[in-house]
């Protein structure tokens, strides 16, 4: 009897024992980072980071607002880790202790900054002082040169929103307010952004963006719910001598696509004018993946045809292939050329002013609508009315006969 109530008291304590691991492995497994890139001007873009697993199982999610960029392709060289950002030519270079990151983000072939993290630091931004303004609406920017349209929601001190302009949004902004002052920031694994701005009255004042390595711009705007932007199915269009568009390019096979082939007959066709390394191409290329799995067996295809930065067509390939990947993208993407080739490529278009630019054409082969730019879910109404709308056009043109 003693040797059992021995056994069972053994037994309990490995149980214990190892549900205290367990518990322990689940703590340490999911942590939260404050992370900031410093630019040239010294100025630290802060987002959150929250790393999960450990060693080359580590997953990294870039936080910003609603959005959860996933990073679970990180690897070491010698005691650095290497963190590859989704389909971008860029990466987070650090070495670790328990508490810090440090290290580079890195823009290969452009740039590096700084790169910190510090382990459970909630705060993105710090504040001193309460809000005396509510910055919830939307408003008239005068973004740089650029027009804008910016569209905050804030919620006590926590603040989110964007900005859109003719050619796409500012993706998601998270920050906070501190008397009549509201900071922003973000990090997408390509643009970096800070944002300052004072409210007074309904005009926003001295305004402040930093953006990239070294960019700067000042802003201002009123408060304005009527504020729109032009027309995105305006601004890019078939020159007059033109009636339809033509181009043949390869496929990573080394097969030249045209609209001429045969698969194409009788299609309604997208063209998507765009570039791995663009967050906006990536925004709409999320959305046309489920667009043409669902409506490739009625009639629709879609073509990107990617404007690269490279001039070596088996670089570019090797950057558009880890894009379908990641992204499951299942219909034919083409290299095109570089960003700078758009005219030479496209010369039935008056000019491609946005990356990316999305052409529908019928089943005539008959251009229908050239949009310029993508308004992202980051937009929140803006995007979910351009999801209907392009989703019904989509539809319309499928019923159509072919005359």
């Amino acid at each position: 009897m003693n040797f059992l109530k021995t056994t069972l008291f053994f037994f309990l304590l490995f149980i214990i024992g190892c549900s205290s691991q367990n518990n322990k492995k689940e703590n340490i497994s999911k942590t939260k980072w404050r992370a900031a890139i410093t630019n040239d001007h010294q100025k630290d873009i802060p987002f959150y980071l929250q790393v999960e697993g450990e060693g080359e199982s580590q997953v990294w999610t870039v936080i910003n607002g609603e959005e959860r960029m996933q990073l679970n392709d990180v690897y070491y060289e010698g005691d650095s880790l290497h963190v590859p950002l989704l389909i971008y030519e860029a990466e987070i270079i650090v070495k670790e202790t328990d508490e810090h990151l440090s290290g580079r983000f890195l823009r290969k072939e452009a740039y590096s900054l700084a790169f910190n993290a510090e382990k459970g630091k909630a705060k993105r931004f710090t504040s001193t002082k309460a809000p005396e303004v509510d910055f919830t609406g939307k408003y008239a920017v005068k973004l740089g040169e650029t027009e804008a349209i910016g569209l905050f929601a804030q919620n006590s001190e926590y603040v989110t929103g964007t900005f859109m302009t003719a050619t796409g949004d500012y993706r998601f902004l998270e920050g906070i307010v501190e008397g009549n002052k509201m900071k922003l920031s973000s990090f997408d694994g390509v643009h970096i952004l800070l944002f300052e701005v004072e409210l007074n009255g309904n005009q926003l004042e001295n305004g402040k963006m930093w953006s990239g390595k070294s960019a700067y711009k000042t802003f201002q705007g009123i408060k304005d719910d009527r504020a729109k932007m032009p027309d995105p199915t305006k601004l890019t269009y078939l020159k007059e001598e033109y009636s339809h568009i033509s181009f043949a390019f390869e496929n990573a096979e080394g097969k030249v696509v045209s609209l001429g082939d045969e698969r194409y007959d009788d299609k309604v066709v997208i063209l998507q004018i765009m570039g791995s390394w663009c967050p906006n191409c990536l925004d709409e290329s999320k959305f046309f993946a489920p667009l043409y799995d669902t409506y490739n067996k009625d009639g629709l295809e879609i073509i990107g045809l990617s404007f690269e930065r490279s001039e070596e067509a088996e670089k570019a390939f090797k950057r558009i292939t880890r894009m379908k990947n990641k992204l499951n993208l299942n219909y034919e993407i083409l290299y095109a050329g570089t960003p700078q080739q758009t005219a030479e490529a496209l010369p039935m278009l008056n000019k491609v002013m946005s990356f990316p630019t999305s052409i529908v054409i019928d089943k005539n082969r008959e251009v229908r609508q050239i949009h310029t730019g993508f308004t992202g879910p980051s937009t929140g109404e803006y995007y979910e009315k351009y999801v209907a709308e392009f989703t019904q056009l989509i539809q319309l043109l499928l019923a159509e006969k072919k005359s």
